[in-house]
Parts: structure tokens; sequence; C-alpha cells
């Protein structure tokens, strides 16, 4: 109780007790942290129903590009001008929010340089679009079809159903093919027969299966010629162009017909055999 009554004695430069002054300031820091909640909470809220809106924006849903990278940077923004918010609330001053700022710029700048950089990247490839959402692409190894492209990253669904979500620094500094950037694209096959084969009468079955097969392109030229004498057959380039929407169904059904009309035609397709001599040691 001594001890209790000599604290209620000890007194601040204002005349107040020092438990009375701890308990205000206690009381404070509580109603402070709580409104800082509150204004993290509501900036949420906020952003949701932002998020929401931009889906019903005609400008921004005729791209889904635009869309998703308007989305990102929307979210991105509006989570940091809140939480700037709640700290004036808190009760930071300018001055001070702006050295914490200036100081996480700087170590942001230090030891987050590839968060900088996918930042970056994502802004350039808003502005290039070297690829839209669902185009099939491959980029350092990694083939599949564009899901989302986000500020940071960039996510791909490959050809097994994984999805693969690669940095936009890559995407950026990498090689980039883009399998749907052109309306039309070439089918191309090295097709075998053998040497003993009417070649003319094999150039003209495959000019006729280009000029009327259905799913290939009659206003483009093909390219269907002898190419070279290998080991075992002679070897035809059959090029033909097809549009890129529905490429590998035409393609494969291609090369079933193409087989198809060989064996009818009684054009062989020669295929290795290996002989394996086994001599017994007497």
């Amino acid at each position: 109780m001594e001890a209790v009554s000599s604290l209620l004695q000890i007194k601040n430069s204002s005349g107040e007790s020092l438990l009375q002054t701890l308990g205000h300031d206690a009381v404070e820091f509580l109603i402070r942290a709580l409104v800082f909640i509150v204004i993290l909470y509501l900036g949420s809220y906020f952003t949701k129903k932002v998020d929401k809106y931009i889906d019903k924006i005609p400008v921004v849903n005729q791209d889904i590009n635009t869309k998703q990278f308007t989305k990102s940077v929307m979210k991105l923004g509006l989570n940091v001008m809140f939480f700037l918010i709640g700290l004036l609330a808190f009760g930071f001053s300018e001055a001070s929010i702006a050295t914490m700022i200036s100081a996480i710029g700087l170590g942001v700048g230090i030891s987050l340089k590839e968060f900088l950089s996918n930042l970056a990247g994502g802004v350039v490839l808003f502005f290039t679009r070297p690829f839209s959402i669902g185009n099939f692409i491959k980029i350092n190894g990694v083939m599949g079809e564009v899901a989302k492209i986000e500020v940071f990253s960039t996510y791909i669904t490959s050809l097994d159903g994984r999805r693969v979500i690669v940095p936009n620094n890559v995407m950026i500094s990498g090689n980039i093919i883009n399998y749907d950037a052109n309306l039309f694209r070439r089918i191309k096959l090295m097709l075998s027969v053998s040497y003993d084969s009417d070649m003319k009468k094999v150039i003209s079955i495959l000019e006729n299966i280009a000029n009327t097969y259905e799913g290939l392109s009659r206003d483009r030229e093909n390219f269907i010629h002898t190419m070279e004498y290998g080991d075992s057959s002679i070897n035809v380039l059959f090029m033909v162009w097809t549009p890129t929407n529905g490429y590998y169904k035409v393609r494969g059904e291609l090369m079933a017909y193409i087989l198809e009309v060989f064996n009818k035609e009684g054009i062989n397709v020669p295929f290795n055999i290996l002989d394996v001599n086994v001599t017994e040691n007497k």
C-alpha cells in the first residue's frame, strides 16, 4: 500500500499524478490504434467496392489486359493511401511520414531491386503489349496460355494445367514467342517417302491436299518441295497456312489424312528397321 501511495504522490511537470498520466496515455494510444484499424478496414471495404465498380466500366472491360492491370494498380494505390491516412490518424506528422517514406524508398531501392524491376516490367508490358490474356506463348522454357497479367508478375497456365508465375522483369528481358499474335500460322511437316516412289505423283497429291483440305488457307502461297535424300527415304517439306484459331486440331487431323491418302495411293512411307544378327560361338 505504501508503494501505491508513493506512486500516486509522484507528479509530472503539469501537476498530474504519474498513474493518471499513464492511464491517459494508454487510453489515448488504444483510441488511436482503434482508429488506425478502422481506417484500414474501411480502406479494404472501399477497395473492394472500387474493384467491383471497375468491372462495370465499359471502356475498361473492352480489353481484359487493361482491366486486370488497372485493378492491380488500383488495389496497390488505395492500400498504400489508406495506410498513410491511418498513420496520420494515429498521430504521425507529415514530416515524419515523409521521412519514413524516404527511408523505406531507400531501403526498397537497395534490398528490393527485383521488386522494383518487376513493377517496371509490369508497366512496360501494359504499354507495349507483346501478348494478351488468352494468348499461347513461350518464355524462358515456359509454354502455356496467359491467364493473368498483374503489376509484378504474369500468370501462365501450362499445357498440363499447372499455374506458372513468371516475374515481369523476366517477361521483358527474355525472348517471347507469341503463337497467337498473327491471324494465320504455318503448318510445317517434313514427309518421308520411299526411294521407289513417283515423286511427281507425290508432289501432285500434296498440292491437291493443300488446295482442297478444309481448314487450310487458299489465299496464301504453299511450299511443297523435295528437300533432301535421307538414309532410307526422300524427304519432302510440306508447308501450308491455317487460321491460328484451331491450329493444333487442323495440324493433327491433316497429318492423319496425308497418311491415309498415301496408303490409298500406294505411296510407301518408310520406317526405320533395326536388324540384329546374333552369332553363336561354337
